[in-house]
Parts: structure tokens; C-alpha cells; sequence
């Protein structure tokens, strides 16, 4: 019985450390999150775009969460940038 529940508590242990990812990973998910953005609304796919752009804002906010923990600080994640002709 003993012998099983630690290999339960063991199990659980290396379940939980396969999620775990650092501010810089989380960062690097956003990142790329925000190209494949920008890449969706080049090509008019703005459903897909906006999905991105979610995804990013959700990494961005993970990665600066884990920074605090870590005692580290993070870059925010780029905005796109504006074509010259057009009002911010």
C-alpha cells in the first residue's frame, strides 16, 4: 500500500513538472503567437489573426506572471508594426 501510493505521488510529480515552462518559454509562445497573427491578418484570415492575438495576450500575461515569481522581468511582446499611411 505504501509502495503505491508513492509511486501515485511520483507519477503526479512528473505529470505536473512536463507543464511547467519558464517566463522565457512563455515569453517565446507569445511571440510567436504574434507572428503567426500578423502572418493571418497579411493573408485576410482575421478570424485566425484574432485567435493569435488572444493567444499572445495569454502567453504575455503567463510569461509576466512567472517573471514576478522568478524574480526576473520580461519584455512586452511587440505591437505590429503601423504601414506609414495609416493613423495609430
Amino acid at each position: 500500500m505504501k509502495n503505491t501510493f508513492t509511486m501515485v505521488a511520483v507519477l503526479a510529480g512528473l505529470m505536473g513538472a512536463g507543464c511547467a515552462t519558464t517566463s522565457a518559454q512563455e515569453q517565446r509562445q507569445a511571440e510567436q503567437h504574434q507572428r503567426n497573427s500578423d502572418d493571418a491578418a497579411r493573408k485576410g484570415q482575421f478570424g485566425i489573426a484574432g485567435d493569435e492575438q488572444r493567444q499572445a495576450q495569454q502567453s504575455q500575461s503567463k510569461a509576466v506572471m512567472k517573471s514576478l515569481d522568478e524574480g526576473k522581468s520580461v519584455a512586452r511582446v511587440p505591437d505590429a508594426p503601423t504601414p506609414a499611411g495609416q493613423a495609430q
